[in-house]
Formats: structure tokens, C-alpha cells, sequence
């Protein structure tokens, strides 16, 4: 087991080394911990990539999915609701976007459905298999937020008024049906609220004055908002009325970019987070645990797990994304070597810190797929 633990005010630190195994070889630990099943996408210099790797078999397949369904290297955004994972284009004027359902492969392209022009500035866009929703200031040089809602089959939209006086709108996050974002107004003021994609409405409004917010969805569906104040708090609302359901203090001795939390997990009273290191440091974050009710923060051993997996690979590695696996409880974490080759792999870690797989790829994973 490689775990620091932080116990405020103290910090205490436990390591336990772990074993290796043969260093040809694509699995480098042995541990009690299955292997995980992951979809992972990333990309080489020419083409992007979706691989799927079965834990049970230890055997992966992997897709050119530039060949496949032109998906070229450089999309500007990707989005992923239920099996749907959508990659955003923006040519000639123009935004086009290309769905891929990764369960079956299944694909389909909507060329140019959104011409850019003086009236929107388009800031963020986010969409089921039927509408784009796409965030805006606007009209022309105004800076009110707006949401346009552009049904994919036939390229019409009509648009809703958030709130006027905008000074920045942070990535949104699409959950059973709504568009959830936070924003900035000119006044300094962070809020929080959603577009209702059924209805055609904008939800209740939340006013946290100067607090910067962070937020994710949690396991149990109700949307998680972190308070990043002098005593920072994890505040619990009802994804419906956005009515406050429950807060707890947040120890963890940082603070979160203000926005989505997309590299966070909240279950069970526990937060599986992307912990920053103090700098220099030879990574900027790494896997960590803090748990509400001990109010017990938990870093895993990054720096000891990579040295051991780059003496058995004889080569150094850059960790390029991360998310945590509530099914699986594991820590997935992607990684391209620093020989200025294109290969990369996908590290397993348990929550215990402990290794549990190092899979090779022919590519550098940039993101995992989370449902």
C-alpha cells in the first residue's frame, strides 16, 4: 500500500513498498486488486484513438478512429453523455460535431449545424443525441448569457436569457436532461444554475457573492458544490430545485478551479480528486482520497508508484490525464513516455495506493470514459 494521509492539522505518512513483476511484461504489479476493465481515447501525431481493454482477458482493442469516422486531432472539444461521446469542430465558420456511440461503434456527423456570427459568441457547447446546447454572450458586443438550443436534425434553435452583466461562464455538465454550469457576473458575484433541455427553461439561480465555486455530479445524483473560501465546505443540492440537501467542511488544505470538477468523484462521503502538488515537482497532481466524515486526506504515492514503473519500462513518463472508477475503485491514470516517441499507457491504482497494472498503448491516452 503507498498512501500519504493528511490528518489536519498533521500529516502522516505511510508507505509500503509494493512488488514488481517481470519488466517485459504489460502487467508490473501483482496486488488482491482485480484488474479493471476502461475505454480509453488519445491520439499519436496523425490519428486519434478509442481503446478498450477487458480486465478479465488483460487483452485490448483498439480503433483508428480518424479512419473510421474522421475524427481528426483537432477537435476542440469532447463531451461524453451515456454511451455518447461527442467531438467538437470548428471550420470555416462553422462548429460540426461528430457522435460516437462507444458500446457499438455506431457513429454519425452533423457537418456545419451552427454558422458563428457577430449576434453569438459562442463560449461553450455541450449536446445529447438529438440538440446542441450552446452557451453564448450576446446579443452582438452585450454581455448577457444566453443558451441557444439547436435541434441537430434540421439546424434550428431558439434561444433563453440566463442572466445579464456576464463577466465569465465556466464549462458546463450535462445530467439527466439539464445543462448545469456556473458563471461570473461583472459585480465579482459566482452563481450556479441549469438549463432544463425538456422544458425550455432556466432553473433557480444560486448567489454565492465572491466565493469562487467548483461543483460535480455525485453518485447519488445530486450536485456537489465546493465552497473555496477561508474555510472551505462540500455543499450538497437537489438537482431539481437546486434546494441545499446537505454541507460538510472540506479539510483538504487546497483549493479547486473554480467551475466543473470533471476529475472528481463524490461517493459515499468520500471525494476521489486530482490532489495539486506543490511546485517544482516532477508531476502537478496526482491521485487522492479525502474523506468527509474523518475529514481524512489521502494522497497516493505517485511519485514512488511512476519511479518503479519507469525502471521496469527504462523510460521516464508524463501523467497526461486521470479519473477514478467508482464501479471499479480504481485510479486510472494515462501517460505518454518522455522519449518523444508517441506510445504511452495506462497506469491501475487502487485506492489503497496500491499498483495495479501498467498497460502499454500505442498511443498517449488523454481521456478515459466514464459511464
Amino acid at each position: 500500500m503507498k498512501l500519504k494521509k493528511i490528518i489536519p492539522p498533521f500529516l502522516v505518512l505511510l508507505v509500503v513498498g509494493c512488488n514488481s513483476d517481470d519488466g517485459n511484461a504489460p502487467i508490473l504489479a501483482e496486488t488482491t486488486v482485480s484488474t479493471a476493465n476502461f475505454i480509453a481515447i488519445g491520439q499519436d501525431l496523425e490519428n486519434v484513438y478509442q481503446y478498450t481493454f477487458d480486465g478479465a482477458t488483460k487483452v485490448g482493442e483498439q480503433v483508428n478512429l480518424t479512419q473510421e469516422s474522421s475524427i481528426a486531432r483537432n477537435y476542440i472539444t469532447l463531451r461524453e453523455v451515456d454511451d455518447l461521446l461527442s467531438f467538437y469542430f470548428f471550420r470555416g465558420g462553422s462548429f460540426s460535431l461528430i457522435i460516437k456511440d462507444v458500446r457499438t461503434g455506431d457513429f454519425v456527423t452533423y457537418s456545419d449545424f451552427f454558422a458563428n456570427s457577430p449576434e453569438r459568441s459562442v463560449a461553450w457547447g455541450t449536446n445529447n443525441a438529438s440538440n446542441v446546447f450552446l452557451g453564448f454572450f450576446g446579443p452582438f458586443e452585450t454581455r448577457n448569457l444566453g443558451i441557444q438550443d439547436v435541434d441537430l436534425q434540421n439546424s434550428m434553435g431558439q434561444d433563453i436569457t440566463i442572466d445579464a452583466d456576464i463577466d465569465f461562464v465556466y464549462q458546463p455538465v450535462l445530467f439527466n436532461d439539464k445543462v448545469y454550469f456556473a458563471y461570473q457576473d461583472n459585480r465579482g458575484d459566482y452563481k450556479f444554475t441549469f438549463y432544463d433541455t425538456d422544458f425550455k427553461v432556466r432553473g433557480p439561480i444560486l448567489n454565492f457573492n465572491t466565493v469562487p465555486i467548483s461543483f460535480l455530479i455525485s453518485e447519488s445524483g445530486n450536485i456537489a458544490i465546493i465552497k473555496n473560501g477561508v474555510e472551505a465546505t462540500l455543499e450538497l443540492y437537489d438537482p431539481n430545485s437546486l434546494g441545499l440537501v446537505d454541507a460538510v467542511p472540506l479539510m483538504v488544505n487546497t483549493a479547486f478551479a473554480a467551475g466543473p470538477v470533471e476529475d472528481a468523484v463524490f461517493d459515499g462521503g468520500v471525494l476521489y480528486y486530482d490532489f495539486p502538488y506543490t511546485q517544482p515537482a516532477k508531476f502537478s497532481s496526482g491521485p487522492a482520497l479525502f474523506d468527509t466524515t474523518t475529514q481524512e486526506n489521502e494522497l497516493v504515492d505517485l511519485f514512488g508508484i511512476v519511479n518503479n514503473v519507469e525502471r521496469e519500462l527504462g523510460e521516464g513518463i508524463r501523467v497526461t490525464t486521470q479519473h477514478y472508477d467508482t464501479t471499479q475503485d480504481i485510479f486510472l491514470l494515462g501517460y505518454g513516455m518522455l522519449d518523444g516517441s508517441t506510445a504511452g499507457g495506462v497506469l491501475q491504482i487502487s485506492k489503497e495506493g496500491e499498483l495495479v497494472a501498467n498497460i502499454l498503448t500505442d498511443f498517449v491516452p488523454t481521456y478515459f470514459v466514464r459511464n
